[in-house]
């Protein structure tokens, strides 16, 4: 355990800070990302062919009902909030409860309009897969040659 000294609004004290704290106002320092705790950066496959765009996401220990994805026409947002609590009950003995709580969101900008309706989505063993057809406007078409 690390003991740290703080100012009067609750920041951690830094004897050199502090100086610079004097002279400007805002203190900018503390819009700095300085550090990345917390953030989970989650990654995803997005490729397309000739109909379709793809989009397949790893989602480890989240359940399919704690999943939501919105559709816009050129736009997809995933989504989703997880709690676990670890319990065990039994006469006689003491137990710590381990509680994990997550959530996360990830957009994509889509390349081209999708037809919302018809998309469809998959969840087997934490891989989420959503398969997103394009819209009929903007698929290629062959014209016959009079």
């Amino acid at each position: 355990m690390k003991i740290v000294k703080r100012d009067d609004n609750n920041r951690p004290y830094y004897p050199v800070r502090s100086i610079f704290d004097d002279f400007f106002a805002p203190v900018l320092w503390d819009e700095l990302p300085l550090s990345q705790q917390g953030v989970a950066s989650l990654s995803a496959d997005v490729w397309e062919d000739k109909d379709n765009i793809f989009v397949k996401m790893a989602l480890p220990g989240v359940k399919k009902e704690d999943i939501k994805i919105t559709i816009h026409q050129d736009n997809i947002s995933i989504s989703g909030h997880t709690k676990q609590t670890d319990e065990k009950e039994e006469k006689g003995k003491k137990y710590y409860l381990h509680t994990m709580e997550s959530s996360f969101e990830q957009s994509f900008n889509l390349p081209t309009k999708i037809n919302p309706d018809a998309a469809e989505a998959q969840f087997v063993d934490g891989v989420l897969q959503v398969k997103l057809p394009k819209a009929e406007e903007v698929k290629p078409k062959e014209i016959a040659i009079k």
